[in-house]
């Protein structure tokens, strides 16, 4: 009788698994909201457009159309009798439209890993292959999915397109001096009172561009974390039992802000909706040659593992691939804040850039 490996191994089942893994140890890959297809058939490079829902159809205001008058002559004081109700003018309101229009994603990444398997690996070497392949595989994806969107996040999460009009409506980013440390207690109070200021700027700035005060993220390193965690005034809550990696990355709820903390970051904040921008992930069909192999779909992730066998090296070869980009979410076109027209710009974010200062000097007299 032939034999074969000892892995029951389903291409599908393998590639939901690994979907899941790598759901899990996402930190900043969690936070954009997601658009995926399959077997799609473009390449790297290529453009995607994704729908984009208007905000709300305008409301028409219908005033009274027929006054009713007082058939009594100089009586100003006695109703009409309903006899005397005149018909009513037209009442049917304008029609909306619902005007959804489309942004474009363009596919800038192809990230991919494999592992080489050789025949002695496999027959003696391996005993679960979750563990010992498939979480190294997703977590180095996740890794390099982490370390492109922070990158990403500094490069785009910024208020700095608005007109200086705009800027005056909604308000742009935000600048913050805090004295540099010397660990005297009014010096870790007055530092931390600084970030706090710039907490509350953010979410008055975020309210004035309509922006959903629920899911509402502050991103920050662990430097910011510091001068946070010194305050009195803020409590940490522990995440650690919790398997998911943003989960255990929050710190803490601030001022309407769950607290996400990533060591990408420097000495600067971004607050922003979990809905500012987007990632569009997308896989090819299975090419002809491989010997096995499955896309996949969870959670707006979009990713195709392959086998293969190398007749060179008597080797198994296991791979997951996906293509993605990242496209900032901006308003529609007709979007205003009073008299001001905002347009098709990114409101949904914004940036803290905190600059360290020469505490003042005491004046001893």
């Amino acid at each position: 009788m032939a034999t074969t490996h000892h892995f029951n191994l389903d291409p599908k089942q393998v590639t939901i698994a690994a979907l899941g893994l790598l759901d899990r140890q996402l930190t900043l890959g969690s936070i954009p909201a997601r658009y995926s297809e399959l077997n799609f058939t473009g390449g790297l490079g290529d453009v995607i457009n994704v729908n984009r829902p208007s905000r709300s159809i305008k409301v028409q205001e219908t005033g009274v159309s027929n006054i009713i008058k007082n058939p009594i002559t100089g009586d100003s004081n006695v109703f009409a009798a309903a006899s005397d109700r005149p018909l009513p003018g037209a009442r049917r309101a304008p029609n909306g439209f619902i005007n959804e229009t489309r942004f474009p994603v363009q596919l800038t990444t192809l990230v991919q890993n494999a592992s080489t398997l050789s025949m002695e690996q496999v027959a003696f070497d391996l005993k679960k292959f979750g563990g010992q392949i498939l979480a190294p595989l997703t977590r180095g994806v996740a890794e390099y999915f982490d370390d492109t969107i922070a990158a990403w996040i500094k490069a785009n999460i910024t208020r700095a397109g608005l007109t200086t009009a705009q800027k005056n409506a909604i308000g742009g980013d935000i600048e913050v001096d805090i004295p540099k440390y010397t660990g005297a207690r009014e010096n870790l109070m007055e530092r931390a009172l600084r970030i706090r200021t710039a907490f509350v700027d953010a979410r008055e700035r975020l309210g004035k561009a309509y922006v959903p005060g629920t899911e509402r993220l502050a991103l920050a390193g662990p430097e910011v974390e510091s001068i946070l965690l010194k305050d009195p005034e803020f409590v940490a809550v522990d995440y650690s039992g919790d398997t998911n990696a943003l989960r255990r990355a929050i710190i803490g709820s601030y001022y309407g802000f769950d607290v996400v903390i990533h060591p990408s970051f420097g000495l600067e904040m971004y607050f922003l909706h979990k809905s500012a921008f987007l990632l569009a992930s997308v896989c090819p069909a299975i090419p002809m040659g491989a010997v096995t192999g499955s896309v996949q779909n969870v959670n707006g992730i979009a990713t195709r593992m392959l086998v293969d066998y190398d007749y060179d090296k008597k080797a198994d070869t296991i791979g997951l691939d996906t293509m993605y980009g990242f496209t900032t979410i901006k308003e529609d076109p007709d979007f205003a804040k009073g008299s001001t027209l905002i347009g098709e710009k990114f409101v949904r974010g914004l940036k803290v850039v905190i600059t360290e200062v020469d505490p003042p000097v005491e004046d001893n007299g």
